[in-house]
């Protein structure tokens, strides 16, 4: 058993800091050609169109401050659009948006509930007539200047699709502390696959398209409630370019409690997991270059590896408080003074190899931070990055039980 657990930690932490020092080369010192050129639209009169699509169930304590954060955005008012789509609330959503209602920028539609958020948005893009379309959920909101950041690659002819950064918007309980620094690294690795040419997700604050993305390829498809993965893998098929605006900033609220993360997170991965199997002849082969070859299969095995990591940490904790416990118990409780010198630093590689993972960890979300912030910071919120890997396992094992099952969860 401890062979076992020797050799899965060294593969691992391997793993893990190849993929880092490799990020790191790509984010300082890589990109693909022509991945830095953003020509800009030279006035106002160039900016294209746009529709951003506001699709609701049961917000009604959200969606006001959504639509309003849209409403606020430094973008000529005759060029914005927002499609506010109530998909058959329960709660009081639909009155609410009603404050909006004489307002000519916002288009207001009511459907029945289908289950699914896919639907919701193909109803509105049924009444979309602008060049450029988005979704924004109706938990978030945005700065008011993302938008004009996020249209800006547009002037490119070769972009199609552009993806924004996402912040934990006023954090308050420890989950949310948690997701706001893996936010802030998600940052980080969406701008390094982004100089890869291989992002692989359009998510819902802000992601914005050419309409003419639906029009070649069809509307938005269930996909296992993960219909901003599809379309995004959907569209490197066809050779249509995704990139990422960093500087276009969207503030959106992480689920607050433990139950709600884990609803949350486990749909993401199934979700993962089944595209994956869905289009699982671009995986391992070139046709889709880094996304084929590395990107798609080391977000696979970072799943297994996520899932048998769970077990080894729990029974390193069980076993490190019954040593301590046992001697306890032998030799009583014993207060030290902490001293640290050289000889105090851990001799084992794997020790070794843990704290410099951590270390780059930990400097990678400080270079995120002065990405979004403007400003590197050191705080107390980085201490989730020791309990991360408890939460993150037990929601991959539960993904991959329901992925080989064919368990689904719904929208709602």
């Amino acid at each position: 058993m401890d062979i076992v657990r020797s050799i899965f930690t060294y593969t691992a932490l391997f793993l893990s800091l190849y993929f880092q020092v490799f990020l790191l080369l790509t984010y300082f010192g890589w990109r693909k050609k022509g991945m830095e050129d953003v020509p800009g639209y030279k006035s106002d009169a160039n900016l294209p169109s746009v529709s951003i699509m506001v699709p609701c169930y049961n917000e009604e304590r959200t969606v006001k401050k959504t639509i309003t954060s849209l409403l606020e955005l430094n973008y000529p008012r005759e060029k914005l659009n927002i499609i506010v789509i109530d998909d058959g609330s329960k709660d009081s959503t639909w009155q609410v948006v009603q404050e909006f209602a004489d307002n000519p920028s916002v288009t207001l539609l009511h459907k029945e509930n289908e289950g699914s958020k896919f639907s919701a948005l193909n109803f509105g893009l049924k009444h979309v007539h602008t060049e450029i379309v988005g979704c924004l959920d109706a938990d978030s909101r945005v700065d008011s200047e993302a938008l004009r950041h996020s249209v800006q690659w547009f002037s490119r002819d070769d972009v199609y699709g552009v993806v924004p950064s996402m912040v934990i918007d006023s954090p308050k309980s420890i989950m949310q502390y948690m997701q706001k620094v893996e936010y802030e690294l998600s940052t980080y690795l969406r701008q390094a696959l982004h100089r890869m040419e291989s992002l692989y997700v359009a998510p819902g604050p802000l992601t914005l398209f050419r309409k003419e993305v639906f029009d070649k390829l069809g509307p938005y498809r269930q996909a296992h409630h993960t219909e901003d993965l599809e379309i995004a893998l959907r569209m490197q098929i066809a050779g249509m370019r995704l990139v990422h605006a960093q500087e276009s900033l969207v503030y959106t609220h992480g689920p607050r409690t433990w139950p709600q993360l884990l609803k949350q997170r486990v749909r993401w991965t199934y979700g993962f997991l089944k595209n994956i199997q869905d289009y699982r002849k671009y995986v391992f082969f070139g046709e889709l270059g880094d996304l084929s070859i590395f990107i798609l299969p080391l977000g696979f095995v970072s799943i297994i590896i996520s899932v048998v990591a769970l077990p080894i940490l729990l029974i390193n904790l069980i076993t490190s408080i019954g040593n301590e416990a046992q001697q306890i118990a032998v030799s009583g409780i014993h207060v030290h003074a902490p001293s640290f010198d050289i000889f105090t630093i851990p001799s084992q590689a794997y020790a070794l190899l843990g704290i410099v993972s951590l270390g780059i960890l930990i400097a990678t979300i400080i270079i995120a931070r002065k990405v979004i912030l403007k400003k590197p910071i050191l705080s107390l919120d980085l201490v989730t990055l020791i309990i991360y890997p408890f939460f993150s396992g037990w929601w991959s094992a539960k993904s991959l039980y329901n992925a080989v099952t064919s368990k689904q969860d719904s929208w709602k």
